[in-house]
């Protein structure tokens, strides 16, 4: 680092003395298109404004600014030495297919442009994955880095020559000088041909790649493993249409701690009897853990609640997410209660449709979700901390609930829990992307928008807030996101015996607040 001396300097061209630590600190914190603007001021600016955007994430969504990225690294010797010496995060994201026209870029230049990139560390190719099997070049650059510290390789789109693809993959990887610790990888049907090829693949890079902490695979069978990725934490399995056997997960991934298992498309809704094939699955999963062949404990499960039965997990949770964009009678019944009460959550993040099933007469059996003593005879579990993502629709045919409507909803799930720490969102899903909704046009977006901001007027969060407290005492610390808002609410309770203090308190103390409540929980699950 430059010494205090060192650091200022006479520049004629910047009009006399500069602190190029201060002038360093305020190109940090200049936007993109700003920075291009000083460098238009002088040489030495130039130079620091271009060191500052490189030194950034480079996104290529078009091959129009791959081009015009390409032009500027060779521009001179200044540029191409900036470039290898920052550049430590690339992202190419262009269409699949480039178009015709002078803006359109040769493979071998998209090799000699990345291998320039001599510190790179994040590289992801995401739908222009197939350019890595039309230029082998680009894989040999790719397989040489030394420095790669994750890669994100998206979809394979080589529907039309799976066997290129294996060959070209295989060799990559087989040949690849960085040690990963983070990596993306589809493993489709239409370039692996087989099982076997499958596993033989996965147990050739668990050899070479000994220091994995994050794998992420898409595919549509997860084969047998005899060599295990030992080195892997966090496990992101997205499933095309075979659900593999827990035990072969756990076997390919014995000290996985966090694990994500998602579907391509979402799975039929399971009635609220066990089916056949599910008694089946439990009775596996329970002679898998007589055998030792599940994992002891996870800290984090994100799953839907549907893969959950047809997988049976049943080791402890400390912190369960279901990604189910709004949860149906199957949730709400003993089957559901049942399988919480298996996985004994300390945390649970769940989302809740407010025009859905919340029913008065069921009251009784929401509670259950949160403090149960499960049918097998198991101990109790206790959620101490609840996400309640709170869905409503601001689209026509649905009314918008008043203050006293989402006090109900929250009243019929909390009353008998004993939650301390309550983090509450509301949102509307036709705004607030969730995926399963189709685009709206920005019109459409813009009306929905101005309905959210005046029905978010119209809620008295602080009212929402003493409501849960009376009705849930166990409580220390509520949270709540606004739709729209982009920005937290935080309060805390403080109780003196039956005296109850609400005080609500900054963004950043409430930040500290909360993650102090979190570790004091993640002790107490420990």
């Amino acid at each position: 680092m430059e010494s205090p001396t060192s650091s200022v300097a006479m520049h004629p061209d910047v009009g006399g003395f500069c602190n190029w630590d201060i002038c360093r600190l305020i190109l940090a914190s200049l936007p993109a298109g700003s920075l291009l603007q000083m460098a238009c001021v002088s040489k030495s600016l130039a130079e620091e404004a271009f060191r500052e955007r490189l030194a950034r994430p480079i996104r290529l969504r078009t091959y129009e600014q791959l081009k015009s990225f390409y032009n500027f690294v060779f521009s001179g010797h200044s540029a191409r030495l900036l470039a290898s010496l920052y550049v430590r995060t690339l992202v190419l994201d262009m269409p699949c297919y480039a178009g015709s026209g002078p803006s359109t870029i040769s493979r071998g230049e998209l090799a000699q442009l990345v291998d320039v990139f001599k510190n790179l560390e994040h590289l992801e190719i995401l739908e222009c994955d197939w350019l890595l099997l039309e230029d082998p070049q680009l894989s040999v650059v790719v397989a040489s880095f030394t420095t790669l510290r994750s890669l994100n390789i998206g979809w394979i789109q080589v529907m039309r020559f799976p066997s290129e693809a294996h060959v070209a993959f295989v060799n990559m990887f087989a040949t690849m000088r960085s040690t990963l610790d983070s990596l993306r990888l589809p493993l489709d049907h239409t370039w692996i041909p087989t099982d076997q090829a499958g596993a033989t693949f996965l147990q050739g890079l668990a050899t070479i790649q000994t220091r994995l902490r994050e794998l992420s695979l898409s595919t549509s069978r997860l084969p047998s493993l005899d060599i295990p990725f030992a080195s892997v934490a966090r496990l992101d399995l997205k499933l095309a249409r075979e659900y593999p056997r827990v035990r072969n997960i756990y076997r390919a991934f014995p000290n996985a701690r966090d694990i994500s298992i998602r579907g391509k498309s979402s799975i039929p809704m399971l009635s609220l009897e066990l089916t056949e094939a599910e008694i089946e699955a439990r009775r596996l999963v329970e002679e898998d853990c007589r055998h030792g062949d599940v994992w002891r404990s996870l800290d984090v499960l994100t799953t839907s609640f549907e893969y959950l039965s047809v997988f049976a997990i049943t080791c402890p949770v400390r912190r369960l997410v279901s990604t189910d964009s709004r949860l149906g009678t199957w949730f709400w019944g003993d089957h559901g209660v049942e399988l919480l009460s298996r996985l004994r959550p300390r945390q649970l993040d769940i989302a809740i449709d407010c025009h859905g099933p919340l029913e008065e007469s069921r009251a009784p059996l929401y509670s259950r979700i949160f403090v149960n003593e499960s049918a097998s005879g198991s101990s109790a579990y206790k959620v101490a901390h609840l996400f309640a993502r709170m869905w409503y629709r601001s689209s026509p045919g649905y009314t918008m609930p008043d203050t006293r409507a989402v006090i109900d909803v929250l009243r019929r799930l909390l009353s008998v829990s004993q939650v301390k720490l309550l983090h509450i969102g509301l949102y509307d899903p036709s705004i607030d992307g969730e995926p399963e909704y189709h685009p709206l046009s920005a019109r459409a977006t813009m009306l929905f928008r101005e309905k959210l901001v005046r029905w978010m007027a119209g809620i008295d969060l602080s009212a929402v807030v003493r409501a849960v407290v009376d009705f849930c005492p166990s409580l220390r610390i509520v949270v709540i996101n606004p739709s729209i808002n982009p920005d937290d609410r935080y309060w805390k309770i403080n109780r003196t015996g039956e005296l109850v203090e609400i005080e609500e308190v900054g963004p950043y103390a409430g930040r500290e607040m909360v993650a102090r409540e979190e570790a004091r929980l993640l002790r107490l699950w420990q």
